[in-house]
């Protein structure tokens, strides 16, 4: 799955397009034809989770607080990376579906995901080309957890804590919209290293090229994860 045009991958419209293509199950032909499920599974609204064995960042990443339409608003941290190398994902949402003529056809979860290596990558191979590749990503999460993380930096370019939410290191991490004087992390100084990386999101962007080897998208019955 890539988009070599150079613009924005949004995964939250992205899902809500290739929803149809996988639902081969009989039963579900009155929702396709309506074209609700596909509308019930955009992850616009629905909360759901990504989580990766080893994330490189080599230009480090930046955090801001925001706000999100989920319906309601929501604050959430943008946390945005400049460039970054995975070995393996898992994008994972699950929702109930009810239809007024079919009625309840209880939880349905749509899964993205692209295996792990099968050697484990190094940081440096990731940082290098290998494992997917993704550039500014951007995720509007409610949480975002890791094993471990490591954030590099100089003291040319240190890590600041408190740092304008709006500057051109936030910006240049992908985060667009910091409000001026809010909150913000910059640690785009070095190279961060974060291990067994799970975030509850509502939404993630990309500019730019993704790579996914062995892109696999699946429907599947109930709260099942990738």
């Amino acid at each position: 799955m890539r988009d070599t045009s150079g613009g924005v991958t949004r995964w939250r419209r992205s899902v809500a397009l290739a929803a149809p293509a996988g639902l081969a199950v009989a039963g579900m032909a009155a929702a396709m034809l309506q074209g609700a499920l596909a509308a019930n599974l955009s992850l616009t609204n629905v909360p759901f989770t990504l989580s990766s064995k080893t994330v490189a960042a080599p230009g480090g990443i930046a955090a801001a607080l925001t706000t999100v339409d989920t319906g309601k608003n929501t604050t959430a941290t943008s946390v945005g990376i400049p460039k970054a190398g995975l070995d393996g994902i898992c994008v994972h949402a699950a929702q109930k579906i009810g239809l007024p003529v079919v009625g309840d056809l209880g939880t349905w979860s749509l899964n993205i995901s692209s295996p792990e290596a099968k050697t484990p990558l190094t940081t440096g191979e990731l940082a290098s080309g290998k494992g997917l590749q993704a550039n500014k990503l951007v995720l509007d999460a409610q949480a975002v957890k890791a094993a471990q993380a490591k954030l590099n930096a100089s003291e040319s370019s240190p890590n600041v804590i408190g740092a304008a939410a709006d500057s051109p290191n936030m910006r240049g991490a992908g985060i667009k919209d910091g409000v001026p004087g809010q909150f913000g992390l910059d640690a785009t100084g070095g190279l961060t290293d974060i291990r067994r990386l799970h975030a509850d999101a509502n939404g993630a962007t990309l500019s730019g090229t993704i790579t996914l080897p062995d892109l696999t998208i699946g429907l599947a019955h109930g709260d099942k994860s990738c």
